[in-house]
């Protein structure tokens, strides 16, 4: 019974989020111009697997990515607020943190997480990393598929 009950759990925790099986895989974005900064926002290794938490910048819900997922936005220069918000129930920890932004800069953000198993319990884990672009393109390219974010505008305003 000791093996099972995290099984259980996790299939409890376990909702059904997927990336479309026509999203594309990863192409970098337009440009920006000299007064907005790019930021791609991806989820690898974000536990649960099959739960998506919301993202939000600045309280604007961008995306609820599913694990492979990413996209991108244009912000204005300076610091934005970043929420990943967990679903009570996930029982995952919600990040919240600021995230610099420069003119005419691409941006990456990697969603990440771990579970340990402990037995009757677990420890969730939540992490936003904020990647080299070398190493988030490589594995961007290796895993992801774009997700249109909530707001489509705010990938015209540039």
């Amino acid at each position: 019974m000791r093996k099972i009950l995290p099984i259980i759990m996790l299939a409890v925790l376990s909702g059904c989020a997927s990336i479309p099986k026509d999203a594309p895989p990863y192409r970098p974005a337009p440009i920006a111009n000299d007064n907005s900064g790019t930021l791609y926002i991806y989820r690898v290794g974000a536990y649960p697997i099959l739960r998506t938490p919301s993202i939000l910048v600045d309280s604007n819900k961008i995306i609820d990515p599913p694990e492979k997922a990413y996209t991108w936005i244009y912000l204005s220069p300076g610091n934005h607020n970043v929420t990943v918000d967990w679903a009570w129930d996930a029982g995952w920890p919600d990040l919240s943190f600021e995230i610099p932004i420069e003119a005419g800069k691409e941006h990456f953000l990697k969603i990440t997480g771990s579970f340990e198993n402990l037995g009757l319990k677990y420890r969730a884990g939540s992490e936003a990393l904020y990647m080299e672009k070398s190493i988030a393109e490589k594995e961007l390219k290796e895993c992801c598929r774009y997700i249109t974010p909530a707001n489509k505008q705010s990938q015209l305003d540039r």
